[in-house]
């Protein structure tokens, strides 16, 4: 089985390394395919800014070039993506771009409810009310699914990303949640097992074992990120990644090469 990272962000986004320098790093892991997702956020077409942690719009084509550059000298096998920071109605101005030929894979991912970041600031959840705290976690759900029927995507990115500071709902979930996961089958798309929840609040991988059961019983395929912002995160807990999965049951994991899927058998 080759180690593959699809969800690493460079300096053309919130990451600490250009690709080159990224690369190099990944070499020493072991990394046999890495991929560059940066974050790509629009508020609607024709927007002319990004906040500072995304990909600028003057820079896309750089962003693109860079990579070109870097997978042409590269040692290793190298790919192109980007992390897409889902906003409602974004697919109407999400679907030129998610289909750009350049492209080996998308990564739809829910940052945001409503406007509002759910992962930058513990102070946000810590000030709502019992009922704010469960329809945020619901919306969240919501989003995904939305996300999801969009159909613009390749990767479910980092589901359940609503637990990070470890507040949790009070209510019953099931059913959004259900809901999110038949979208996400329905659209055919991959779930990753983002391993960088380990290193945060909630201590648990995104998504919980339990989810990736939900996942496993609808037969969703899975893949393995890290979601590193520096290069010597980029395959970080990835063999306790590959026995949770196999413990839940998955015997092979997802890879992307030119906007197409296959499968390489999962190794613990």
């Amino acid at each position: 089985m080759t180690r593959a990272s699809y969800h690493n962000h460079t300096v053309f986004s919130d990451g600490a390394e250009t690709p080159a320098d990224f690369l190099r790093q990944a070499v020493a892991q072991g990394i046999e395919i890495l991929g560059f997702s940066d974050h790509y956020y629009r508020e609607g077409p024709g927007a002319e800014t990004a906040p500072e942690w995304a990909l600028q719009p003057r820079l896309d084509d750089a962003y693109f070039q860079n990579v070109a550059e870097v997978a042409a000298a590269a040692p290793i096998e190298v790919r192109v993506g980007l992390e897409f920071d889902w906003l409602e109605g974004s697919a109407a101005w999400y679907a030129k771009p998610a289909a750009d030929p350049r492209l080996d894979y998308a990564i739809g991912s829910v940052h945001f409810v409503g406007r509002q970041s759910i992962d930058t600031d513990r102070a946000f959840w810590g000030g709502l009310s019992a009922d704010e705290l469960n329809a945020t976690h619901r919306r969240y759900w919501e989003a995904v699914r939305d996300m999801a029927e969009s159909r613009l995507f390749d990767i479910a990115g980092h589901l359940d990303l609503c637990k990070k500071f470890a507040f949790y709902p009070t209510e019953d979930l099931t059913a959004p949640i259900r809901d999110a996961l038949d979208a996400i089958k329905a659209a055919d798309m991959v779930v990753e097992l983002n391993t960088s929840g380990w290193a945060k609040d909630c201590r648990e991988c995104y998504p919980s074992e339990a989810i990736l059961r939900a996942c496993f019983r609808r037969e969703i395929p899975v893949t393995v990120s890290a979601d590193a912002h520096r290069a010597c995160f980029a395959c970080a807990n990835f063999p306790r990644a590959y026995d949770l999965l196999a413990r839940v049951g998955y015997r092979r994991l997802a890879r992307f090469r030119g906007r197409e899927r296959f499968f390489e058998p999962l190794e613990p």
